[in-house]
């Protein structure tokens, strides 16, 4: 009976976690990850084909996914509530002392995407170290880890724990490598290697460079790195030293949600390790917080102006403003082969009406490639005569590269001004 239970559950927590996201509203992180693992289900090549500056282990999971299951948002949805769901698992069976915890922080953040794939390899990594598990098994989570998220790569540093026994940490290393030599071969063979290089590694000196944020977030990334320290200095864990690694992904946004991401593990410790009778007895009243993201969906639905997408975005409720947005752009233009959406919403115009995507639909700083503005530049010049681009009036700041928006309004033709749009032509 108790299994049945259990299994009851985690498909609630499973269609909890589905819901919340699919009738949520969509922002451009959540359009990115899906249009990713949308072109690898379309056959496109990853860097190649489409730019993104993630590591491609999530869009061939999820992209593989949705070419056996259904190329369209339900399966994208229906996937990615696994992570979540799996995650849960994880806790409930492992560390149950802080499940009601970890429930309610990843339904904050459970939203389709990378992070959350990472946040459940960090879990995965618990268990092995906990159980004292087969080094090369380590490395190989830490190799899938790192074909998550590059940053990620520095989990690997936890290994220092085992300083004094290098044979060790020669394995781990050996597991490492293991899934990076696979994808290596894939890329070798699709000839696409250089510009994963490049894509992928390449843009991170950019990102960090011009993306970089101060603030608040800044102040709590730094504070938790000090309490950290000190906890592992009191405990000698090695979690601890995973956990301190981990705190990579709020940076160099930190942002509110890169934030909780880093925030999870750390708090999942301390809850773990507490003792406090309150608390402890008082604790399972903490679920009625995850009253907040369905007031949050409700009140989306009821206050945000809404209607159902088309094609790549069909059964799935786009905010309405973007479906107009779309139309306004194809009242407009007649053809639109050989045209550049040089604007934030570039996948959400394409995905809605139905165009090929192309090597430049990412147009943000630090997601271009090493040097990526100038040689993005370069390969528009190079294009033929008659290739158009659509820009906003007003340059928008932010990630759009300013060096590439100033290039094409100084150098080509302004041929129309349309809505909050201008089309030119080279």
């Amino acid at each position: 009976m108790k299994k049945y239970k259990t299994l009851i559950l985690f498909i609630i927590l499973f269609i909890f976690n589905f819901s919340i996201n699919y009738f949520a509203i969509s922002n451009n992180d959540l359009i990115w990850n899906y249009g990713f693992c949308h072109n690898v289900a379309n056959g496109l090549k990853m860097y190649t084909d489409f730019n993104m500056v993630i590591t491609p282990l999530y869009p061939t999971i999820f992209g593989t996914l949705m070419k056996l299951l259904g190329n369209n948002m339900i399966i994208f949805f229906l996937t990615n509530a696994i992570i979540p769901t799996l995650l849960f698992y994880i806790v409930y069976k492992y560390y149950k002392k802080s499940f009601i915890e970890i429930i309610i922080l990843v339904s904050f953040v459970s939203n389709p995407n990378y992070n959350l794939l990472c946040l459940l390899f960090l879990f995965i990594l618990f268990i092995l170290e906990d159980k004292k598990k087969n080094d090369y098994l380590i490395g190989i989570i830490l190799g899938l880890t790192f074909l998550t998220k590059s940053s990620m790569g520095v989990l690997t540093l936890a290994s220092i724990y085992y300083i004094k026994d290098i044979k060790k940490i020669l394995k781990r290393f050996i597991g490492f490598i293991i899934p990076n030599i696979l994808f290596i071969i894939y890329f070798i063979i699709n000839k696409n290697l250089l510009d994963y290089i490049n894509y992928a590694f390449g843009s991170l000196l950019d990102f960090a460079s011009k993306n970089a944020r101060s603030g608040v977030g800044l102040i709590i990334f730094i504070v938790s790195l000090i309490y950290i320290i000190y906890l592992y200095r009191k405990n000698k864990d090695i979690k601890l030293l995973y956990i301190l690694f981990f705190q990579i992904m709020s940076y160099p946004i930190f942002n509110l949600i890169h934030i909780i991401y880093s925030l999870i593990p750390l708090i999942f410790y301390i809850v773990l390790n507490t003792n406090n009778k309150i608390y402890n007895k008082y604790k399972k009243y903490l679920v009625i917080i995850l009253i907040c993201p369905i007031l949050s969906l409700i009140f989306q639905n009821i206050f945000i102006d809404m209607e159902e997408g088309t094609n790549a975005l069909k059964y799935k409720l786009v905010e309405k403003k973007y479906i107009d947005d779309a139309n306004i752009i194809k009242q407009e233009i007649d053809d639109f082969n050989n045209t550049y959406f040089i604007m934030y919403e570039a996948y959400y115009n394409k995905l809605l009406l139905n165009i090929d995507i192309n090597k430049y639909d990412v147009m943000l700083s630090g997601n271009l490639g090493y040097k990526g503005e100038e040689n993005a530049i370069e390969y528009f010049d190079s294009l033929s005569m008659g290739t158009k681009f659509i820009l906003y009036k007003d340059y928008e700041g932010g990630q759009l590269p300013n060096k590439i928006y100033n290039h094409i309004k100084n150098n080509y033709r302004l041929t129309k001004s349309f809505d909050k749009y201008e089309l030119y032509i080279k």
